[in-house]
């Protein structure tokens, strides 16, 4: 009896994706389906009659199925497909009472009864179909119980399989549900979402079920399937295949494939590939008639960069080369085709030029390859025209098939509304893709908008998976917050001691016990991504095989390596360092980055990522000491390289500043972090992205170092910023005022709000409410100043504040003395213009001044400083600043020759907008 289950269960996985029969139905909602290739499922089962559409000629595929509909419809699929017979009118009538007890509508009676009838239904279950006379909807769990016990009413459960533990939610599947969900998923009936989760609890939708439904039609109409592993494959001239395959009940079994009746499938998806790429050891479903295959479903390959030396997409070929975007490094590099190489088109060998023609003529699909690398000596010219032998790489034989689409996965780097960059799995290659006109949008399983996914890569790490056309615009995106898994492992547990190494092979021991690692046939330059230990970053970093194998070959000590395979069983890194604890202090490092939601306990938490990281009591700037060891600690004698914490917006990084900032909510703090792999953090790289607070004190000096401004937050956190050195400045009722105007005393406890660059500057202020001691202000030209400054058209007298508190800006004299100050504006040789701001007691608190003209005898030009002083008939001196070169017209004399010639003569100096002399005539 388990045998004829697994015949009828696999078949209803494999036939998932056989192409379709022509359909009638046409939904005018058949676009709004919940992911591509639904549509078609949808069609087929309407037009076999499982499942019907609405009376407006909607679909409706997102909404919920009910217990009444799920179970009509497993009965109408097994009565179509003859595995059932019509429950007849005596059998149904035995249950009339129990139909009205639980209220059954009479449409829905038959089905529920038939169910009962054979025990695909019991009490308890009909029990959750109606609530008050309303149907309920059905959960996914149910539902694979129906089905389940449908199927089991002619083949055996295998009660002890633990299948259905491969669900990453197996603990919420129900006891009585496990072994009929293990059933179906074993045999592929149901499957996981994008993270591997069942979702017993959910409601199944009218979608979910169509494919459930056609899977089931298909396998009872059109074979018997089964499932087990390719023992040997024999291709006759490409035009059929003879296929052994190891059943799952331990028989071998023999079937002939045609490559134009077979349909071959990749996993569950309905993505087909070739007939030619299925291959020994290879795990399959398989549909057949007889002897003859009718359908395969590859459910886990034996992956094709095992089979062959590279593998990858080949983006041009020559007469004697060919290049290929290697699918391990995600780099392109060209190889020499062999004198006699050996060519494979979609199984059927081809000559040179057939292969060569035929991908000029599909230059709009993607050409997938793996190719054998032979490593043989030739004769070579040297520089100097004389023959050698040296090692010649050359491909001898290449396997070619075709196909519309394929998936990558990876970490984005940026996103816009139009295209991506992403850092494809694996590699250290950046890809660039566009979106095609109607690509689909998904966060784990749901579907979103473009701004969503691009608000998700601003916040946070984001993972993802796409499906690109042949076009290379991808047609399916899909992020997660983490990482799809690609079947790749790290030898994360062994710390190997490296003992030979050069472009061949590696030799390694470990516990005394020896193991050598050839690297094929192939250059490891071209395959194999390496890394070496910097200790002054702490990290690996990406190097060249060579500056790899000079690592090694000038090591004054030991050299040990850690080595990351690919899905294929191959080297695709290898990790070098002169010091064993190099990944105890990289901790097998990961990274983070988004905005952070709270850091309590020391525990941080990002706003996008339900993982936690533990912060360390202390972060320690890193210093160099002469033997290159970083030592911490600020009583270090060294150079400083590096501090582990930086809080860029800030003007002191500290773990404190850093906690003040996690924990407010008036503030957003981006994050950018490294973590060892017990999730401590080691290092963190942040800035803010917005705040708002109270104003504290705001200092907009020309010197950066001296540029700040503190706002205090409704939490209390009191934050001491970075600005540009002159931020945009706005005000939310339009009032017009100044920089200088918000560093002076008048605007301090105003309401702010910040924005920031991407180095964590402020660069906007925002005034959202005055502080309400209300802001004076006088500008004009000055006519008095001894007894207090006065401005021309203003009858105000407003007194200084003492010399230490008063502030002078953009006074082109290089004397900033306010004694000075006073002495120019009292002198009628010299006209200022002024815009000063007044404190609450009108006392003058900063002032900006405009030399606009001034006359008197020339006492010195210095063309190299950029300076000219005079003295005026009033008795006073004063040296103004000059534009690099300015227009001179005294005398007919030039600048050059001013001081010169010039010296004690009058001259009348004129200034610019900046207030620098830009025209000296006299």
């Amino acid at each position: 009896m388990k045998r004829k289950l697994a015949l009828l269960l696999s078949a209803v996985m494999a036939t998932s994706c056989l192409p379709m029969t022509a359909y009638a139905a046409n939904f005018k909602d058949i676009n709004d389906v919940p992911w591509p290739g639904a549509s078609a499922v949808i069609n087929s089962v309407a037009d076999k009659g499982l499942l019907n559409g609405y009376e407006d000629n909607t679909f409706r595929a997102r909404s919920n199925v009910t217990y009444c509909e799920a179970m009509q419809m497993v009965y109408t699929a097994l009565v179509k497909t003859g595995a059932a017979t019509p429950l007849d009118a005596v059998d149904a009538y035995r249950y009339v009472p129990v139909m009205n007890a639980y209220k059954i509508p009479g449409w829905a009676q038959t089905a529920v009864a038939y169910g009962m009838s054979k025990n695909i239904l019991s009490s308890a279950d009909i029990a959750k179909f109606m609530t008050n006379g309303k149907s309920n909807p059905a959960t996914r769990e149910d539902v694979a119980k129906m089905f389940g016990n449908a199927l089991a009413i002619r083949y055996d459960v295998d009660g002890k399989s633990q299948s259905a533990a491969q669900f990453g939610d197996y603990w919420r599947i129900s006891v009585d549900a496990m072994p009929l969900v293990d059933l179906l998923k074993r045999l592929g009936i149901v499957n996981g979402d994008n993270y591997n989760n069942f979702n017993p609890k959910n409601n199944i939708n009218r979608a979910e079920m169509a494919v459930m439904l056609n899977k089931t039609y298909e396998v009872l109409t059109q074979g018997i399937g089964n499932t087990g592993v390719i023992k040997n494959i024999t291709n006759n001239a490409g035009t059929y295949y003879y296929i052994e395959v190891e059943m799952d009940n331990g028989d071998v079994e023999g079937f002939h494939a045609t490559t134009d009746k077979v349909k071959v499938y990749v996993g569950e998806t309905n993505q087909e590939m070739a007939l030619s790429r299925v291959s020994k050891g290879d795990r399959i479903s398989i549909i057949h008639n007889g002897g003859a295959l009718s359908a395969i479903r590859v459910l886990d390959a034996v992956p094709a960069q095992e089979k062959y030396d590279i593998t990858g997409y080949i983006t041009s070929m020559k007469d004697n080369t060919v290049s290929l975007e290697n699918e391990n490094t995600g780099e392109t590099d060209k190889y020499a085709l062999g004198a006699d190489v050996i060519c494979y088109l979609e199984g059927v060998k081809v000559t040179r030029k057939e292969l060569r023609d035929t991908l000029e003529e599909r230059y709009d699909e993607h050409a997938y390859a793996g190719i054998m690398i032979s490593t043989e000596l030739q004769k070579v010219k040297d520089e100097d025209g004389n023959s050698t032998r040296e090692e010649v790489e050359t491909v001898t034989e290449i396997h070619v098939t075709f196909s519309d689409e394929y998936t990558s996965t990876g970490q984005v780097d940026s996103m816009s509304s139009s295209r991506m960059t992403y850092k494809a799995s694996g590699t250290n290659a950046k890809k660039d893709v566009k979106f095609a006109s109607g690509c689909a949008f998904y966060i784990g399983e749901d579907k979103a908008s473009v701004s969503d996914m691009e608000e998700m890569v601003d916040n946070g790490t984001t993972y993802v998976k796409l499906t690109v056309n042949k076009n290379g615009d991808a047609i399916k995106v899909i992020f997660s917050e983490d990482t799809f898994d690609e079947g790749g492992s790290k030898s994360n547990v062994t710390t190997y001691e490296v003992i030979g190494f050069n472009s061949s092979r590696m030799i390694v021991q470990s516990g005394g016990k020896k193991t050598t690692y050839t690297f094929g046939s192939t250059n490891p330059t071209k395959n194999i991504s390496f890394y070496k230990w910097d200790n002054s970053e702490k990290e690996f970093t990406d190097v060249k095989f060579s500056a790899a194998e000079n690592y090694y070959d000038d090591a004054k000590d030991n050299v040990y390596c850690r080595i990351e395979f690919n899905k294929g069983g191959k080297i695709s890194s290898i990790e070098l360092s002169d010091k064993k604890s190099a990944w105890k202090d990289s901790g097998d490092q990961t990274e983070r980055k988004g905005t952070v939601a709270s850091l309590k306990d020391g525990v941080l938490k990002f706003k996008t990522s339900s993982t936690t990281y533990k912060m360390l009591n202390k972060y320690n700037a890193q210093y160099k000491e002469d033997d290159d060891d970083l030592v911490t600690g600020p009583d270090a004698n060294g150079i400083l390289v590096r501090n582990p914490l930086i809080v860029s917006s800030s003007v002191t990084s500290s773990l404190t500043v850093f906690e003040k900032m996690a924990n407010s909510n008036d503030v957003e703090l981006y994050a950018e972090i490294t973590a060892d792999g017990n999730n401590n953090v080691v290092k963190v790289d942040s800035r803010l992205t917005s705040a708002k607070g109270t104003l504290v004190e705001y200092n907009n000096d020309k010197d950066k170092d001296d540029r700040f401004i503190t706002i205090e937050t409704s939490d209390g956190a009191k934050l001491k910023l970075n600005i540009v050195n002159k931020p945009k400045l706005t005000d939310e009722d339009e009032d017009t005022f100044t920089l200088d105007d918000v560093a002076s005393t008048n605007y301090v406890g105003a309401k702010v709000e910040l924005g920031f660059n991407s180095s964590g500057e402020v660069n906007k202020i925002t005034v959202t409410e005055e502080s309400g001691k209300g802001l004076k202000r006088v500008k004009g030209v000055a006519t008095a100043a001894e007894d207090g400054l006065k401005v021309k058209g203003d009858s105000g007298t407003y007194q200084w504040m003492g010399r230490s508190s008063i502030e002078i800006k953009n006074y082109s004299s290089q004397s900033k003395d306010l004694d000075k100050l006073k002495a120019m504006i009292e002198d009628p040789d010299v006209e200022v213009y002024v815009e000063a701001t007044l404190n609450e007691k009108e006392k003058v608190e900063t002032i900006v001044v405009y030399v606009k003209g001034a006359e008197g005898a020339l006492q010195e030009y210095d063309a190299d400083d950029d300076t000219i002083r005079i003295k005026t008939d009033s008795g006073n001196t004063f040296s103004f600043e000059c534009v690099g070169k300015p227009s001179c017209d005294v005398n007919g004399v030039d600048c050059d020759k001013l001081d010169d010639k010039c010296r004690g003569k009058n001259v009348e100096l004129t200034f610019n907008s900046d207030g620098l002399v830009s025209k000296i005539e006299g």
